[in-house]
């Protein structure tokens, strides 16, 4: 159902939808997405004393920060296959690599979740179990290494998918891609591009302050410039997207 929303909504949009009836390949995909948000359920542990259900409530806002994560990068894939319909080997090599990076992603995405949005709930209701167990989990000294790992499995999705849409605009004559549409999977570039560096430059710097508490505090308020920089590429963006449209239509005779 959710798909069959999604694709109405996407039906008024200026792209031509070159995959509307889903392929094997999407309904495999949806499958290991599906199987990556059932793993972040049942590696949490079944609660055994009120303690436990107590604790297990406070893992509820991590456990959403990871689905709503999940389901945009499922939401970039399935506007992908919408509009470019693209089924064949090239296609089915990178898919299945982004779809093994996603379900390489999700465990550290969990883990490093939990510790930053826990710590803070846990300073906030005083609740010193809960800070005893979460600074058991790892050493300030190691949060750059986890830093290394969660950046690395962030940096390949963006690549893989940002591949994706050089492939797609490769076949653009094959597809019959207008200008409009051209300039759209240009922007999708850039965009996955761009979703890309951010945490790429976490890596560089966890690995020099590897070792260091330092380490995860610089690599982790690197991804707060992805507000200023996405926000300036999606307005300059937009930009170009009218002008590109106003020239069309000024030579498009009445």
């Amino acid at each position: 159902m959710l798909r069959e929303a999604l694709t109405k909504k996407f039906e008024h949009a200026e792209f031509r939808m070159r995959g509307k009836e889903p392929g094997r390949l999407e309904n495999f995909s949806d499958a290991i997405f599906a199987l990556a948000i059932t793993l972040l359920l049942i590696s949490t542990s079944p609660p055994t004393s009120f303690e436990q259900v107590r604790r297990f409530a406070y893992e509820l806002f991590p456990f959403l920060v990871c689905i709503t994560l999940i389901m945009l990068i499922w939401h970039e894939h399935f506007q992908f296959f919408l509009r470019y319909g693209l089924r064949n080997s090239r296609m089915l090599v990178l898919n299945t690599l982004f779809l093994a990076i996603v379900l390489f992603y999700v465990y550290p995405l969990k883990f490093l979740t939990k510790i930053i949005i826990l710590f803070p709930i846990g300073l906030l209701v005083n609740d010193q179990a809960l800070l005893n167990d979460l600074s058991g989990m790892i050493r300030a000294q190691d949060m750059g290494q986890l830093m290394i790992i969660y950046g690395l499995g962030a940096t390949f999705v963006f690549t893989v998918l940002m591949q994706m849409y050089r492939y797609a605009l490769s076949k653009a004559d094959e597809l019959g891609l207008n200008e409009l549409e051209r300039f759209d999977t240009k922007v999708s570039i850039r965009t996955n591009l761009l979703m890309a560096s951010v945490p790429l430059m976490s890596v560089i710097l966890s690995i020099i302050f590897i070792n260091s508490w330092v380490a995860g505090p610089a690599s982790g308020f690197i991804y707060f410039l992805y507000t200023p920089i996405m926000f300036i590429h999606g307005k300059r963006a937009d930009r170009q997207r009218r002008e590109l449209i106003a020239s069309i239509q000024s030579s498009t005779p009445d």
